[in-house]
């Protein structure tokens, strides 16, 4: 390798390994065996050189998607999957630094999603919607990683089957009945000791700033006490994050639990947590990224909580009838639009009609893609 691509593959082997905010052009000089000043040859700084990444991610994707075939939209469509299959498995520290830099550097979401769309298009041999994108794409990447992530494997063609056809037996008529209906959130009853002032405080900071950033003593500053006293309570700032992530984790899988209604149908219920997350993440949107990062700070938490939330919405189901790997996949679906619904409408924020989103998504989940002109 010349001196570039072995700065470029240290670079890879750090960012996957430590988060963005803990890797340093010093590291990633010594990991090369260069000296620190030939890397600004190349790279200006850090951000410039994880965006090569990042690009570097991207135009592999697109060449991963020239190879779809088939005869059928239907047969297209798994080939289209099975690519992404194999480029999660072939680029899995590439994969891993893209979904790290997915929010912090947002224009390549947009980039990968516009390829990733185009390709869609091609097969369905039509302009998609930004809801019917949303629908699929969110579904198919979701469920990719969310696979990967636990070395599982899951059945493409009923993937692609609920994708065409749906997976509920009715659509949702009245979302006034979701609107007014009381929605239920619990809140921690000793929310004045210290401890729990903390978490609150660190919750935002850890949302709003990146990891490495974040000082114990901008902590303890806001909370006016000694970082003596923060050390009473945890032992390092990764088990304060924990406890923080531990918090979020509760409140979510109590927002389930909570307001399950046995009367609703599946459809109904699934709308109604849609708009439940909505209303969540509106009061704090970095909640939501929080959420998001701890994977990338802590793997095994991120996997607990994606254990536990398929768990729930998996019990969902169990009236419809099928398999519990079938349901599964149906959970992974609704997970994957509630994902990518966060991103789209507090990220990007290319989707602003919460009522159109609702009503398109209750429509998808009844008839599938398939019977959409």
């Amino acid at each position: 390798m010349n001196t570039k691509e072995r700065i470029v593959e240290a670079a890879i082997e750090l960012f996957y390994e430590v988060p963005y905010g803990e890797v340093s052009l010093l590291q990633i000089s010594k990991n090369a065996k260069v000296s620190n000043g030939i890397i600004y040859k190349y790279f200006k700084n850090k951000e410039e050189l994880f965006k090569y990444l990042l690009e570097m991610i991207s135009e592999r994707v697109e060449k991963k998607l020239e190879n779809i075939s088939g005869e059928s939209i239907e047969e297209k469509l798994k080939s289209y999957i099975y690519l992404n299959i194999e480029i999660t498995q072939e680029e899995r520290k590439l994969i891993k630094i893209f979904r790290e830099g997915q929010y912090k550097f947002i224009d390549y979401e947009k980039r990968i999603k516009k390829a990733y769309l185009k390709k869609l298009e091609e097969i369905f041999e039509r302009k998609l919607n930004e809801f019917e994108v949303m629908y699929i794409l969110g579904s198919i990447r979701f469920i990719n990683i969310s696979y990967h992530s636990r070395n599982m494997k899951y059945d493409v063609d009923f993937l692609v089957k609920s994708l065409f056809n749906g997976f509920t037996d009715t659509c949702t008529r009245d979302l006034e009945k979701i609107y007014n209906s009381n929605l239920y959130k619990r809140i921690i009853l000793n929310k004045d000791n210290l401890k729990h002032t903390f978490i609150e405080k660190g919750e935002e900071f850890f949302g709003s700033y990146e990891y490495h950033d974040v000082k114990i003593k901008d902590i303890t500053k806001r909370v006016d006490c000694s970082i003596g006293m923060f050390y009473t309570y945890f032992q390092s700032k990764e088990e304060f994050l924990i406890e923080i992530v531990e918090k979020l984790k509760k409140e979510i899988l109590f927002l389930i639990k909570d307001n399950y209604i046995e009367e609703l149908d599946i459809n109904e219920l699934h709308i109604m947590y849609l708009y439940i997350f909505i209303e969540f993440y509106k009061s704090g949107s970095y909640k939501y990224k929080l959420l998001r990062n701890v994977e990338f700070i802590n793997f095994d938490v991120y996997i607990d909580f994606l254990n536990k939330i398929e768990r729930l919405y998996i019990d969902t189901l169990e009236k419809n009838g099928l398999s519990i790997s079938e349901n599964r996949i149906i959970s992974n679906i609704l997970l994957g639009v509630q994902h990518y619904m966060g991103i789209e409408i507090f990220f990007t924020e290319e989707i602003k009609d919460i009522n159109k989103l609702l009503e398109s998504m209750s429509y998808l989940f009844e008839n599938g893609i398939k019977k959409l002109d």
